[in-house]
């Protein structure tokens, strides 16, 4: 990550920021929005109404980002919260044409977000749809941040380009409160920047491991499913995301039987073919295995009890929804609040109906989340509302925590909303939902699927045509990939990293975290070495953990075959803490694995360190602790560890990620430590996220103290440059 450059000048008051090019995903997460990007801070409040806090800008090759802060809590879409938020926008950094909204603006663009207004301003103004802004705002429910993206080819009369000009101005108004920002008086200039930010890492349709338990959830818009002119879309896309269960919703005539003889035809199974279940209303629930119980009555939410096959250790608790849409904020969380009373009523006993314990529960689909965030918060965290009505709150997992969200992305873009329209008043949002019990299964990937998007290679792979999700519903399908920890084993590993080791406290300093550099999702897909929890994330609370077990970076652990150990049968992204222990993204437990017991050799690897592994394989069965920071842990090799008195570490100085330590030559790794400051000046230094920083505390630099380029030249031998070191890997 490159920190912006940054220039101040006096032009109306004006402040122009030079740009920092980024990766944003837009999800309605801001842990991807760095406190180095471009950003203005409002310099006072208003008496009353919305006050505007702060605005961070940033680009990629494709959008515009704009992150906005507001101090209380409010539904940017609409007047929930009783707001009026306009984002003006001067496409060609001219104040004399456009629309003159403040001092120093000439506005091509009219953002208002509560009526959802767009209006363009090149001659004669007009409001036009935000499809051709191409505009994602999220998230669709009440919350004090929102990101915003905006397509930098927008045309928003179809004929002008918004963007002409490589420096733009921003402004937002609150036209109740009075608010502005920036003031009277000021203008916020922002320039983009064309670095290229890393590719969008694909995410792949087909299942990591074949005995995942796949879910699905769609909105199918009005009987899809069963209309004759969208069976060719259905049955290409059942079969391309090939399904266990099935949650659907709107499928208000289309009957049980109807549904089952499609599934039947697409997806065949053999025996009795799917089992399929439908309630009073719209929604419809397909297995592969019997559904043993069904529960229809919940209001507009379907619950039933499916067999899962023997192989699995439990069976599983699944409802399909379709909460109320639009205004109905209040029917919305009488039915979060009517199903966490019936999930306390399955997991206790002396209710209705008891299941048994650690049956995994999913909940999956178009929950309609705009409005309260309450409403996804009372699913979430079994924090009912209006408790004289459904009872006292309770946990919503076996463990008594919070249940977890499914954080779906498109396969082939950093975008998770999961509806379009682009004839609704309605920009595209995040409307479709997947929340599962995470003490008893995992979440091994998801993905949401939209066609138009992916390139012909991943169509033509997948056997889909381009117009098959946008022709079928204006839902995209939600997929996740799940499995049960608890029927593999675990690791419980400990490893030191010789960047940030620090002898005289035995821990490892923590730098990355303190200047909030750690990245949420895992680093290592982007570098070659994806996990089998690719895309993983960690929560944002973690980074707020000091002393021994604060987090230091991510790191890998490798299951190698015992008789090959060159085969990497199973890898892991996790988390490393300062004490040199090694934890699963909760921040807390042992590594699950997903390969059965047996034995295997363990390696763990870094992004700029050596790898290293055991010599002989462990035999693996239920939580095995695998300790690399002690000499009494035979390694693969020669010299995989570099001694520190009574601790080993991973070698340091691998900026290449190629396995080996060269300071000179072809390939080194001393040389992208130079580039990433510049290239020319060897006293420049870069703050940021980087691989090149080799002893991790947040800063590359090229010579003086603390550089990152003595350790290399140490490590290889400290006298002969052209020496090497090679990470002892097979």
């Amino acid at each position: 990550m490159r920190a912006p450059f940054v220039v101040a000048f006096a032009v109306l008051m004006a402040s122009s920021l030079m740009a920092q090019s980024t990766a944003i995903t837009v999800d309605g997460r801001f842990d991807d929005w760095s406190p180095v990007l471009t950003m203005h801070n409002d310099s006072d409040a208003p008496s009353s109404g919305i006050n505007l806090l702060s605005m961070q800008v940033t680009n990629d090759e494709t959008n515009l980002y704009v992150r906005l802060n507001v101090e209380s809590e409010i539904d940017l879409l609409d007047d929930l919260v009783p707001q009026t938020i306009r984002l003006y926008i001067d496409g060609d950094n001219n104040a004399s044409t456009g629309n003159a909204a403040q001092t120093g603006y000439g506005a091509e663009l009219q953002v208002r977000f509560d009526t959802r207004t767009v209006t363009e301003y090149f001659g004669a103004s007009s409001n036009v749809s935000w499809s051709t802004l191409d505009l994602v705002p999220l998230p669709t429910t009440t919350s004090t941040s929102f990101e915003i993206a905006i397509a930098r080819s927008a045309k928003p009369d179809g004929t002008n380009f918004l963007f002409t000009s490589s420096t733009i101005k921003i402004l937002f108004r609150e036209t109740d409160s009075g608010d502005a920002m920036p003031n009277t008086g000021s203008t916020f200039s922002y320039t983009f920047d064309e670095a290229p930010v890393p590719p969008v890492v694909p995410i792949p349709m087909t299942r990591v491991q074949a005995a995942d338990l796949r879910v699905l959830a769609w909105n199918v818009l009005g009987d899809g499913i069963t209309n004759p002119s969208l069976q060719g879309q259905y049955q290409r896309m059942l079969a391309a995301m090939d399904p266990d269960v099935i949650g659907f919703s709107e499928c208000v005539t289309s009957t049980a039987t109807a549904i089952k003889t499609r599934l039947d035809t697409w997806l065949p199974i053999g025996g009795a073919g799917w089992q399929v279940a439908k309630d009073d209303f719209d929604m419809v629930i397909a297995a592969r295995w019997p559904i043993m119980q069904s529960w229809p009555a919940l209001t507009r939410q379907f619950a039933a009890f499916i067999d899962l096959p023997a192989t699995l250790p439990h069976d599983l608790l699944f409802t399909a929804s379709h909460l109320h849409c639009c205004t109905a904020d209040a029917n919305r969380q009488n039915e979060a609040d009517e199903y966490v009373r019936f999930v306390q009523d399955a997991m206790y006993p002396g209710g209705a109906f008891t299941l048994p314990e650690n049956t995994p529960m999913i909940y999956a689909g178009d929950l309609n989340s705009v409005g309260y965030q309450q409403q996804l918060t009372t699913l979430l965290t079994g924090d009912i509302q209006n408790n004289a009505t459904y009872g006292p709150d309770g946990p919503m997992d076996w463990d008594g925590t919070a249940a977890s969200a499914c954080e779906a992305l498109h396969t082939h873009a950093r975008l998770a909303y999961t509806w379009r329209s682009n004839t609704s008043a309605y920009p595209s949002g995040r409307l479709d939902h997947m929340f599962y019990s995470d003490a008893v299964i995992e979440l091994r990937k998801s993905f949401l699927l939209r066609t138009s998007i992916m390139p012909p290679t991943a169509l033509s792979a997948n056997g889909l045509n381009p117009t098959d999700t946008e022709s079928a519903s204006d839902h995209y399908p939600v997929v996740g990939d799940f499995f049960f920890p608890t029927a593999a084993p675990s690791i419980a590993a400990k490893c030191f990293l010789e960047g940030p080791y620090d002898a005289t406290l035995g821990l490892m300093h923590d730098s990355l975290r303190v200047r909030g550099l750690i990245p949420a999702q895992e680093p290592f897909s982007a570098l070659g070495l994806a996990p089998m929890n690719s895309y993983a994330t960690l929560n944002p609370n973690l980074l707020n953990v000091p002393g021994p077990d604060a987090i230091v970076d991510w790191v890998v652990i490798e299951l190698r075959d015992q008789s090959s150990p060159g085969s990497v049968v199973e890898r892991r992204c996790a988390l490393l803490q300062r004490d040199g222990d090694v934890v699963s993204t909760d921040g807390g437990s042992p590594v699950p694995m997903a390969s059965p017991a047996g034995a295997y050799h363990v390696a763990i690897r870094h992004r700029n360190h050596l790898g290293a592994m055991s010599a002989a394989a462990i035999n693996l069965s239920g939580a095995i602790t695998v300790d690399l920071t002690t000499s009494a842990t035979a390694t693969f090799g020669s010299e995989a560890r570099k001694n520190s008195g009574v601790v080993e570490l991973l070698w340091a100085g691998n900026a290449l990620l190629d396995g080996v330590l060269r300071y000179v030559g072809n390939n080194n790794d001393r040389d992208p430590i130079l580039l990433a400051i510049g290239g020319s000046v060897p006293t420049a230094s870069l703050a940021g996220y980087e691989s090149e920083d080799i002893n991790m505390n947040g800063e590359v630099r090229y010579v003086g103290q603390g550089n990152d380029r003595d350790p290399i030249l140490v490590n290889i031998g400290g006298s002969v440059p052209t020496n090497t070191r090679i990470e002892q890997l097979p």
